[in-house]
């Protein structure tokens, strides 16, 4: 069976009381002009920069902790990849939008920021362009729903399955 955008929005909807930010991560990927063939293999290899920058996040927030106990000790991390269709627009590039939770309490987002650019630009070598915010009460569902909206157009592979975090020991603990 193949997942369709109305089951992603549903699995989403389940993990939002745990989201906490909402990040965008800019790639130096861009679909402008690009073919097909061009275009799958930067989104292959922008998954493999993403989970560089995921282990990496791991590691700088719950050092080997993460790797020993992944789900009491990793980050709700969901990562959703926007722009990967051919596009007319040249600034536009391939970049995540990422949904997080079970942080430590106590990093600002600021730190969180901080933290992320380190394993994303440092490490991953990626673009130096990220957004995060703390979501509103009231916009938690379209934050969600806005990560998959390319899935309303067929591309039901924006959401990054593989690079999915849910550690459900510590989300459970309550």
């Amino acid at each position: 069976m193949k997942a369709t955008a109305q089951d992603i929005r549903d699995f989403l909807d389940t993990q939002a009381q745990y989201v906490t930010h909402y990040l965008v991560a800019h790639s130096n990927y861009s679909a402008y002009h690009k073919s097909t063939a061009d275009i799958e293999r930067m989104t292959f290899n922008l998954r493999k920069d993403f989970r560089h920058a995921r282990n990496c996040f791991n590691r700088e927030l719950y050092g080997n902790g993460a790797r020993r106990k992944p789900l009491l000790l990793q980050p709700l991390l969901i990562p959703t990849i926007e722009g990967t269709r051919n596009t007319a627009n040249p600034k536009l590039t391939i970049h995540y939008n990422i949904y997080l939770g079970n942080l430590p309490k106590a990093l600002t987002t600021d730190d969180i920021k901080t933290l992320w650019t380190y394993c994303w630009v440092d490490k991953a070598q990626q673009k130096n362009d990220i957004y995060i915010t703390e979501p509103l009460a009231n916009t938690q569902s379209h934050l969600l729903h806005y990560g998959t909206k390319e899935a309303q157009f067929g591309n039901t592979s924006c959401w990054d399955f593989e690079n999915t975090q849910i550690p459900y020991s510590a989300l459970n603990a309550d």
